[in-house]
């Protein structure tokens, strides 16, 4: 049991010396390079949101709901490719190998996004990118949730879901930066500039998960990261995951279908993922007030007023962590359950207030509010503690959550949320509530 100040706000403090030196390793490692590898997928998700506000749309004239299309070709890449990307992973005896080949190979997607021409190629390799980056976060919480203890998963799972949000927080940033500093330089817009600087921040940090990443306690290998003894700890701490290999026989399958698990994280997931669907108005919001003959807001003020709502993401998403493990003793549902009702709040109130309301400072406010939808590291942290101790279960029901998430957020924006209309969109903020 926690003892000390030190410990309530991290548990390695009070552990034993040996195991305090092994976490802090283990720490930095799931912190720093996975949670790096998270960051870089949702960088890579979400430029080209910015882009298309920068400049993009004017230059390949896409006046319609190409952007849209764009990015259900990406979350239909994603969907297909999650279930037979995680039961491979579970099969693999070194599955960082693997996720190294996946930030590779979107890393140099990204760099082949600056050579957009018009719609058909952004939707080809958006589509590829999807491929690529649909196994990488399942992947990534399924090796954390082989080492850490029910007492420490969900705060570390925050810290590593809280990624998905520094993504589109510095994408902002750097569109602004890069359509300020390098638009017109070598005859390339900042736009496709923005997608270069991304390939060069995501190809090296790939690269370091080949080295750095760990594999699994039971096959993670004793060198220069982790002496023997380290890993006979890692498996006296977790004895479900110590000797239980992985399996997807027919009958495995079978068998999973027929779980509770299976079907109340796909609806608690999807629904999570909708209630984050009204902040795709913001930056159409502030583009709106702008006019032919009167610019309110700027290239760069957009993308830099977007930006915050990230900000508020990542706050909520730790502190949920935080109070999940701590005050509420790993009682995940209070939580979900709570977010859940402040998000229906939020949704309905940006439906019944005007889109340019005299007092706009308050739709302002609401569309950041949207950024405590923070209930992902949650229902990721329930799956993988109702699943210890059968992995390739953990695989395929993760796989199947995230799928379902993704295959719902892919098709509902081009109705709910069509990019023509936006902001102007009443109807999506009803239905997300």
């Amino acid at each position: 049991p926690i003892t000390t100040w030190k410990g309530r706000i991290w548990d390695s403090w009070d552990k034993p010396k040996e195991e305090r030196w092994f976490l802090f390793k283990l720490d930095f490692l799931l912190m720093f390079i996975a949670g790096s590898g998270v960051f870089l997928r949702y960088l890579d998700q979400a430029n080209i949101n910015n882009a298309f506000v920068s400049g993009m749309k004017e230059e390949l004239e896409l006046y319609g709901n190409e952007l849209n299309y764009a990015n259900t070709c990406w979350s239909i890449g994603y969907a297909i490719s999650q279930i037979p990307s995680n039961l491979l992973l579970s099969k693999l005896k070194h599955p960082h190998y693997y996720i190294a080949f996946l930030e590779i190979s979107w890393s140099v997607l990204t760099f082949c996004s600056a050579s957009f021409n018009g719609a058909k190629s952004m939707y080809a390799i958006r589509f590829f990118i999807g491929v690529f980056e649909a196994g990488h976060f399942p992947a990534v919480m399924y090796i954390a949730s082989s080492w850490y203890t029910k007492s420490e998963l969900s705060k570390r799972m925050s810290i590593i879901q809280f990624n998905t949000s520094t993504g589109p927080l510095i994408s902002a940033f750097l569109q602004t930066a890069a359509y300020n500093g390098l638009n017109g330089t070598h005859g390339r817009s900042g736009w496709r500039w923005l997608f270069i600087v991304d390939g060069i921040i995501s190809l090296p940090l790939a690269l370091l998960v080949l080295f750095l990443l760990p594999d699994i306690p039971r096959t993670q290998n004793a060198g220069w990261i982790f002496t023997e003894k380290e890993l006979e700890l890692a498996k006296k701490r977790v004895p479900q995951e110590a000797k239980v290999y992985a399996t997807f026989k027919k009958r495995d399958i079978k068998s999973w279908l027929g779980t509770w698990q299976l079907y109340f994280f796909s609806v608690a997931f999807v629904l999570e993922s909708l209630a984050g669907l009204p902040s795709s108005s913001l930056p159409f919001w502030f583009k709106s007030y702008n006019t032919k003959t009167h610019t309110e807001f700027s290239v760069g003020q957009i993308n830099n007023y977007s930006a915050p709502l990230y900000g508020i993401r990542i706050i909520a998403t730790v502190i949920l962590g935080y109070i999940s493990d701590g005050v509420l003793k790993g009682r995940r549902w209070i939580v979900i359950a709570f977010n859940g009702v402040i998000m229906f709040i939020i949704a309905v109130a940006l439906a019944s207030i005007p889109v340019h309301p005299t007092n706009r400072e308050g739709r302002w406010a609401l569309y950041y509010l949207v950024g405590l939808y923070a209930n992902g590291a949650q229902a990721w942290t329930w799956v993988n503690e109702s699943t210890l101790g059968e992995p390739s279960k953990r695989a395929f029901v993760g796989a199947v959550m995230n799928a379902m998430s993704y295959a719902f957020t892919s098709f509902v924006p081009i109705f709910a949320f069509p990019t023509q209309d936006q902001p102007f969109v009443t109807k999506g903020n009803i239905m997300c509530a």
